[in-house]
This record gives C-alpha cells, structure tokens and sequence, in this order.
C-alpha cells in the first residue's frame, strides 16, 4: 500500500466492536503538533489516502483506519455508518488518543460527522474532503453516474487501486452500504456537529459542486470552504503542494456563509502569496525615497559652419595669388 514506503509508518492492529481494526500510523520525525485521524471513503482502503497522510505526517502522528469491511480489517457482517463510528472511537480509545482533528475523504464524511457530533470532547476540528451524497436530484444513481465521470480525471494507478480495493470489499456490500448512507442527510450531520468544520473540493469535482460545499458550510456553526484548483475528487491523495489552512479561529460561523465571507477560494498550488502590510502600519512606510530624476539633458546646440583657412589664404586662391595682388610677389 501507498503508506508502506514511508519511514516512519506502522501497521496497528487494534480490538474495537469484536474486531481487529488495521490501520497505518505515520509519525512526524520531529514534535507532533496534534494528532489527526483519517476516514477513507466508499468501497476503498487506507492507501487510498497514502500520499496525503505521508504529507501531513510532516508535522503530526497520522492514523489512518481501514473501516471494518474494508481494506485489511475483514468484518463478515455489513455495518452501518453509525456503527462504523462507533468503532473508529474505540480505536481512538485503544490507541489513546485525547482530541484529535478528523479528516473524512467522501462516505468517510459521514463517519467522521457521526463521530463528531456523538464525542465532541474527542474532536478539535473536522475537515470534510469531497463530501459525497449530494442533496440534488437522481439519488444513488446519480452518485454512480458522477463517480464515473470522475474517473476519467484520475491517476491510472489510484483508479486501479480503488478496483482492487471494490473487489476485496465485494459489491455486495459496497452498494449495501452505498444505498443506507445516501439515506443519511449530511447536511444534517454537519449541523449537529459543534467542532469548526472545513469544506474541500476540487475545481473540476463532479461529486461536490459549489454549490453543495456552501450548503454544508451553511448549516455547519463555524465553517471554511477551500477549493483546490485544477482537482478532481480524490484530490487528497495526489496533493502536489504545501499550504497551511486558516487557523479553525478565524473560520466564519453559520450566519456569515451567506455573505460569501468563506467563498474565497484557494490559493493555486506553486502561486506566490501576496504580502500584506503589517497592521497599524503606514502603506509605504519604511521604504526608501525614489531618486530624484534628473532633468534631461539638453540636446547641444549647433556652431553656424564656417570654412576653417590657413593663415594667408583668401577666399580668392592661393598664397601666390595674394601676394601679386599686393605686389609684393614675383613676376
């Protein structure tokens, strides 16, 4: 799996609901800044959200789960969405983990939302990247006909990856579990959840549109949207570029989204920040003064031409002739 080359990288086996949970953990190689969990999406694994997790683990212990069912946590039973929460806290509880922020890639928004919204002293924020089930006509066969749209735009080794973890899951029970989570309405789940929330989406995501991120923003208590330029859905997995997200503080609350105060987008990966002026701070202060220009320099004027001579010479001719003129020359 994409986790297996990082240096830093343990499976865990941990027990929670009757089961061994695997799951990846990725620690930083310096001081963590604060754990994060991650919920991978419908049908796929933990590696689906390798590269992502290796990218964060630059800064804080990553723990990434294989949901019962899926990936190498083999579960005989299909479970529900409330119920696969529940074992995602147990596995905070086994690896003793205090608050942490929940990250949830697609069906994994749902989990995280359950889990938020039922342990709220266990969740410090939530991001929510590519949130699934859009709200808009054509229902679970919509979300299929978008889903293959979506492939097209993918890397050709995370679409393989993705078919080999629908296969181990079997669709049986990607579809059972298709079909209950889309009869959960998220925007609802976000609402009961008290923890700052991020919105992520790509630009070209067929699955979370503008105008689905702003709703559950809408309905969140304090919320940011961030979108990723140039991303289709899985984003997260692929993602090229280094950028720090506004502190959770100075995200708007609900009555702020219709403002549009969170519809700023981001900042296109390898795009230079612009800089800003310190506060209080005088534009232009500090500077150094231009230099004074210098008048132009006025162009030379032009001597009237006149015929350099030798001495003696006259304008009449030669030496000689001058001199007979005066008669002082010989015959």
């Amino acid at each position: 799996m994409a986790g297996e080359a990082h240096p830093r990288a343990l499976s865990t086996w941990t027990p929670a609901a009757g089961l061994r949970v695997h799951a990846r953990l990725l620690r930083p190689a310096g001081r963590s800044e604060g754990p994060i969990v991650m919920v991978h999406g419908l049908g796929v694994s933990a590696a689906s959200l390798g590269p992502l997790a290796e990218r964060l683990a630059e800064r804080h212990a990553t723990l990434v789960c294989d949901l019962p069912g899926f990936g190498r946590t083999h579960a005989d039973e299909i479970w529900t969405t409330r119920t696969v929460a529940g074992a995602v806290r147990e596995v905070l509880d086994g690896r003793g983990l205090g608050r942490v922020t929940l990250v949830g890639h697609s069906w994994g928004c749902h989990v995280a939302c359950v889990l938020a919204a039922a342990a709220p002293e266990r969740v410090e924020a939530l991001a929510l990247l590519s949130p699934a089930f859009d709200d808009a006509p054509g229902g679970v066969v919509g979300q299929i006909l978008r889903l293959a749209a979506d492939a097209p735009m993918e890397r050709p080794s995370l679409v393989a990856g993705g078919v080999r973890d629908y296969l181990r899951a079997g669709p049986r029970r990607v579809l059972a579990t298709l079909v209950e989570a889309a009869a959960l309405p998220l925007g609802d789940l976000v609402a009961a959840v008290g923890a700052p929330v991020l919105v992520v989406r790509g630009s070209h995501d067929p699955l979370t549109t503008a105008r689905w991120a702003s709703a559950l923003a809408g309905r969140a208590r304090r919320a940011h949207v961030a979108v990723i330029r140039g991303r289709p859905t899985a984003w997260g997995t692929t993602l090229p570029a280094r950028r720090r997200t506004p502190s959770p503080r100075s995200w708007p609350s609900s009555g702020d989204i219709g403002r549009g105060s969170q519809a700023r987008p981001a900042r296109a990966p390898g795009r230079p920040a612009r800089r800003r002026a310190s506060p209080g701070r005088r534009r232009g202060a500090g500077r150094r003064p231009p230099r004074a220009r210098r008048p132009p320099a006025r162009p030379p004027t032009r001597a009237r031409a006149t015929s350099r001579r030798p001495p003696g010479r006259t304008r009449g001719g030669s030496r000689r002739g001058a001199a007979r003129r005066r008669g002082t020359g010989r015959g």
